[in-house]
């Protein structure tokens, strides 16, 4: 049966080196949640931390009501797939698949048919007779999954699955362990450096830095009204420009001849300190582009044809350089040197304080925990 996970207040600490410094959230029951974060911002420590493989020094973490912190690993009941599968060599798909259930003492019989089961949910019963070496990576990376499973823990952990296969494998593995995670149910909690992958998986997201959340939400919540400069830089392309609130922050002031509007201000977050001056993250798709003056204005320095969609290399006239993406049209790209003005889509763009500690626009949802 699956459990909730909660962390209150987690410590996990190195000698005088604090990994993780109090951390507080909560995964629902058969929720598929990912841990996303650059590396060593803490998100494999707080894995472990739940496997049992790592010590915690303040807080606790629970299964539903059960604080879990001095429980042994073996006493847990959980499933864990390993970045290098982990997988037995000596043994068949068959016998790799079934060894956490003799581990269990669960009767041959029994064990006979739920190992049959999961071959079939995972599509490798054709396999169930070949060594590990007679597989390929995306194979391998089934029979952990199978192994992992069909013990029926109460909580699957994914460390980094994905991470040694090719580009096209991975994608149709992360399908395939969503597929198989909504059919047996399992809580599930998943750890990536991937943004991707993680956008595509997951039922909620954690972005995590420097051992702290920084914000909790949906995939598509967190990608179209992030937290904080440093998730909407994190998660998927981001330009940041500097501007300054205008018109009573009905509008948003680019320098030169530029404003444009902006109804999605939020007031409440609005604070004295600001002093009118934001940073403005705008999505490369977040541009419109012309060549008639009246927007920001720069010059075209490359760009990149990716068949639906033209991307655009631009050089400000103030020295940075920006991402545009248009969609491709029968006629040809932009030429370099192009002079080219630069509109936003007020809608879409995300507007923070002036240290991008916080947002500024309406309709953020964080879940994450103070």
């Amino acid at each position: 049966m699956s459990v909730c996970i909660h962390f209150r207040n987690v410590v996990k600490r190195y000698d005088d080196l604090t990994i993780i410094p109090g951390l507080s959230l909560s995964v629902k029951e058969g929720e598929f949640f990912t841990l996303l974060g650059p590396s060593g911002c803490g998100k494999t420590t707080l894995l472990r931390m739940v496997a049992g493989f790592n010590t915690i020094e303040g807080g606790d973490i629970a299964f539903n009501d059960e604080i879990i912190n001095d429980v042994p690993p073996g006493r847990r009941n959980i499933g864990m797939v390993f970045q290098n599968y982990a997988i037995f060599p000596h043994m068949t798909v068959r016998q790799n698949v079934a060894f956490g259930l003799g581990n269990r003492h669960v009767p041959k019989e029994e064990s006979g048919r739920l190992v049959e089961q999961m071959l079939n949910t995972v599509k490798i019963r054709e396999l169930a007779a070949r060594m590990p070496d007679k597989l390929s990576g995306g194979q391998q990376q089934r029979v952990a999954l199978a192994r992992a499973i069909v013990i029926r823990p109460a909580v699957l952990l994914m460390d980094e699955p994905l991470s040694n296969l090719d580009a096209k494998l991975r994608i149709d593995m992360r399908n395939a362990i969503k597929s198989i995670q909504r059919e047996v149910g399992i809580t599930t909690l998943y750890v990536t450096h991937d943004q991707e992958e993680a956008m595509a998986i997951s039922d909620r997201i954690a972005v995590m830095n420097a051992g702290v959340i920084q914000h909790v939400g949906t995939p598509r919540s967190i990608y179209q009204r992030p937290a904080n400069l440093f998730v909407a830089s994190f998660i998927g392309r981001s330009n940041v420009l500097d501007a300054t609130l205008v018109d009573g922050g009905a509008a948003l002031c680019f320098g030169g001849d530029y404003t444009a509007p902006f109804a999605g201000l939020d007031a409440a977050a609005c604070r004295d300190e600001d002093g009118g001056a934001v940073k403005v993250s705008v999505r490369p798709e977040e541009f419109a582009l012309s060549t008639q003056p009246g927007g920001i204005p720069g010059t075209v320095q490359s760009s990149v044809f990716m068949g639906l969609n033209t991307t655009y290399f631009i050089a400000l006239d103030g020295g940075q350089t920006v991402e545009a993406i248009e969609e491709s049209s029968a006629s040809d790209a932009l030429a370099d040197g192009t002079r080219v003005y630069l509109h936003i889509k007020p809608d879409k763009v995300n507007l923070f304080c002036a240290d991008g500690s916080r947002s500024l626009t309406r309709g953020v949802q964080n879940d994450a925990q103070a």
